[in-house]
């Protein structure tokens, strides 16, 4: 629990003061698929995340009302989603920590991946660099250039 209080005071000071998100290394891809396979990061990062799904479900539609018989006039998006789905702030919550936890997979996949680019870059280099000696290997010794 305590980690889950300091990933959401760290977003916040973050969030609050730009200049310091700047002034730090990004971390690279390996290190942020570790940190989002860690549970206890998943968790946080989808606290962090609930508190600004939150933040927006908690906008008052009710000047709407007037323009649909769905929408009271006290209503909340929140409200209109849980009269859909009366478990609707359980599903969220699930949904959210299920997309945190598909995000880690993603990123060790895309940093597992981007080894496999970097290799096969040096590759085509490699070969690119040898057809490109063939080839002015045989230019120079081509008839009529002399």
């Amino acid at each position: 629990m305590r980690l889950i209080s300091l990933l959401s005071f760290s977003a916040a000071l973050l969030a609050a003061n730009p200049a310091v998100a700047r002034d730090r290394e990004m971390p690279s891809a390996d290190q942020v698929a570790r940190a989002l396979d860690d549970p206890q990061v998943q968790a946080g990062v989808a606290t962090v995340l609930d508190a600004f799904a939150g933040a927006v479900l908690d906008t008052h539609v009710g000047p709407l009302s007037h323009y649909t018989g769905k929408v009271r006039s006290s209503d909340t998006l929140r409200d209109l989603a849980r009269r859909d789905d009366p478990q609707f702030d359980r599903h969220l919550q699930e949904q959210t920590r299920g997309a945190v936890a598909l995000a880690g997979r993603t990123a060790r996949d895309a940093a597992t991946m981007q080894k496999e680019l970097s290799a096969t870059a040096a590759r085509l280099r490699s070969l690119f660099a040898m057809t490109s000696a063939a080839l002015d290997t045989a230019a120079s010794g081509a008839p009529g250039d002399k």
